[in-house]
């Protein structure tokens, strides 16, 4: 199926991008805040109000001692369900703001309380402090839910990108741990796996759009310290040595992203360890479609689904 109309349109009007290893990070980090920001939000997500704080980070050095998260509260009576949500950007950008309409869609839609975690990126923070804060933050929301109004028995995870692939390791860290209990998990075109070149998509849409297959391969490079770090499940997922044991997990792929396939491949792997699984390909989009949830029928769908998804696994 061709890309979506609407997307195309989007493209054909967008300067010529030379791909992010040609790209300054400083003025990277700061092109992807800038679109990011001035994308509108979905006009019917409405929340009660949203309040950033600083949290405990997972402790140690400086750096470590406090982890920005922003929090989200659906309208309605309280208790809610709590999602710890994580951001997409490779890795390497992204932070409070630029994902902000995907949190936003998500608390008003499913009706829970979002977390939005301000992570610590790479290069400056290799692997892996960011699944660290994740993780981190997921503790903090199973300790204190009732203090912003949550229900710790019905805490959920849930990441696009790179934010995804964190929400899905640290789902396999919470399971390994023996807690905090999640109940859910939602990656939206998380690959959960070190790219590579062997599948179809990755073939298909090397050059995007949106996304190259060598701008993946530049966030890894930015994450890990060690090729060798690709084999550890929190930064790889799908390569968990079992997938068994795992809370349901809700899996939205674009049809037209170099990642696809992995994530798919991950959604596999969930299935045979007999995980409840939903996992749903989107026609027509490409890699980061979920950010245009304010003018795009796609983008609203997955969050819809996701949210759906949510609904379901976090009711009483």
């Amino acid at each position: 199926m061709p890309i979506d109309p609407q997307i195309v349109a989007m493209l054909a009007a967008m300067p010529e991008w030379p791909g992010v290893r040609h790209v300054p990070l400083d003025i990277l980090r700061q092109s992807v805040r800038d679109s990011s920001i001035a994308i509108p939000a979905a006009h019917d997500a409405v929340v009660a109000h949203t309040e950033d704080r600083t949290i405990s980070g997972p402790g140690g050095s400086a750096d470590e001692a406090t982890l920005p998260i922003r929090i989200y509260t659906p309208l309605g009576e309280a208790p809610f369900p709590v999602v710890v949500y994580m951001h997409g950007g490779g890795f390497v950008v992204g932070d409070l703001d630029t994902q902000d309409m995907i949190a936003r869609a998500l608390c008003a839609w499913s009706g829970s309380i979002v977390i939005s975690v301000d992570y610590r990126l790479a290069p400056e923070h290799k692997f892996p402090a960011g699944v660290d804060d994740s993780f981190a933050a997921l503790q903090w929301a199973a300790s204190n839910a009732a203090t912003i109004g949550g229900d710790p028995a019905r805490l959920g995870l849930a990441g696009d990108s790179a934010g995804a692939n964190m929400a899905c390791a640290a789902a396999l860290i919470a399971r390994d741990a023996g807690g905090p209990v999640v109940r859910a998990v939602v990656n939206i075109y998380g690959s959960c796996n070190y790219p590579g070149t062997a599948t179809p998509s990755a073939a298909e849409f090397a050059d995007g759009p949106i996304l190259r297959a060598d701008d993946v391969l530049w966030f890894w490079e930015q994450y890990l310290s060690d090729p060798s770090q690709q084999d550890d499940q929190r930064a790889s997922p799908l390569r968990a040595t079992s997938h068994a044991g795992l809370p349901p997990h809700f899996v939205g792929t674009a049809e037209c992203d170099p990642t696809r396939d992995d994530a798919e491949v991950f959604a596999g792997k969930l299935v045979e360890a007999g995980v409840v699984t939903q996992l749903k390909r989107y026609p027509g989009m490409v890699h980061g479609f979920a950010s245009w949830v304010g003018f795009l029928p796609g983008a609203r769908a997955v969050l819809q689904d996701a949210s759906a998804f949510l609904k379901t696994h976090l009711s009483d």
